[in-house]
């Protein structure tokens, strides 16, 4: 058997060749290092002599059974490999290089990678396009949650009561469009909270949005329909007219009273000039 490091071959005329392979040596450095949860890490990983070819395995070693990550070919000497997997903690993370025809295997020293949360807190904000609608037509809120990269629903409620499904987060964002009855409502949102970030709550102080609708109000009927302001024009002329023949009746009863009084008033004075006449002659006839 051939000891390790060696390659043999037999010859055309039958001989034993030894060609003794490349001692290779390789190291890993991290392009972010600590890193946050989520966040996009790459490894690099360089060997010696440049001219290797092939490909480097990477491995996280702090896992039982070790993990591999990944790979990455060789090209001027380095290999790369790309990550955001890695979870809360510290990662011993191995490259090691597979060889080739004329370089031997090698293995890095591990590299501690430490991957730090970001915060376990998580604020929700809620907006709307309009704070006052028509009855009848939508609105639309949008509910954002920091920081960006959470995940998980978003419950609208509306005067603390669940209003229609949750809504995943895209972006850090969801959307409601709905419409709501006449009234006036308190409207927040709820974040359900994710893997990584706690639930959490729009501050109504902040971000509570107090929606009022109004209801349209028709002002003149068409076609067949009812015409409110016709009927009260009707209305008033029906009172205007009661009201005229009113004074009228009063004025022809003030007429009647006066003719009457009138009439009283000389049937009075006719009377009083027949007494007064009589009384003349009496007196007439005593001084014959």
């Amino acid at each position: 058997m051939a000891p390790i490091g060696f390659l043999t071959a037999f010859g055309a005329g039958g001989g034993l060749n030894v060609n003794q392979l490349i001692t290779t040596s390789i190291t890993v450095s991290s392009s972010q290092n600590p890193s946050i949860l989520g966040q996009s890490v790459t490894f690099t990983a360089t060997i010696t002599p440049s001219a290797a070819t092939g490909n480097v395995q990477f491995n996280d070693t702090s896992t039982n059974p070790h993990t591999t990550l990944g790979t990455g070919t060789i090209s001027g000497g380095h290999a790369i490999f790309t990550t955001t997997a890695l979870s809360v903690g510290s990662h011993n993370i191995v490259a090691k290089y597979l060889g080739d025809t004329n370089n031997a295997v090698s293995i890095s020293a591990p590299l501690i990678q430490t991957v730090n949360q970001v915060s376990t807190s998580s604020i929700t904000s809620l907006s709307s396009n309009a704070t006052s609608i028509i009855f009848g037509r939508s609105v639309t809120f949008t509910t954002t949650v920091t920081p960006s990269v959470a995940t998980g629903t978003v419950q609208l409620l509306v005067n603390g009561v669940k209003f229609g499904s949750p809504v995943a987060l895209s972006g850090g964002k969801a959307t409601f469009t709905t419409s709501l009855q006449a009234g006036t409502y308190g409207i927040t949102a709820a974040y359900s909270g994710g893997t990584t970030f706690n639930p959490s709550i729009s501050n109504p102080l902040s971000i509570t949005t107090i929606l009022t609708i109004t209801s349209q109000v028709s002002t003149h009927g068409a076609g067949n329909g009812d015409n409110d302001d016709t009927d009260n024009e009707d209305a008033e002329h029906e009172e205007n007219q009661g009201s005229s023949q009113n004074q009228e009746s009063s004025q022809n009863n003030n007429h009647t009273t006066s003719e009457k009084t009138g009439q009283e008033d000389s049937g009075h004075q006719n009377v009083n000039h027949i007494e007064h006449k009589n009384k003349n002659k009496q007196n007439h006839h005593g001084d014959d």
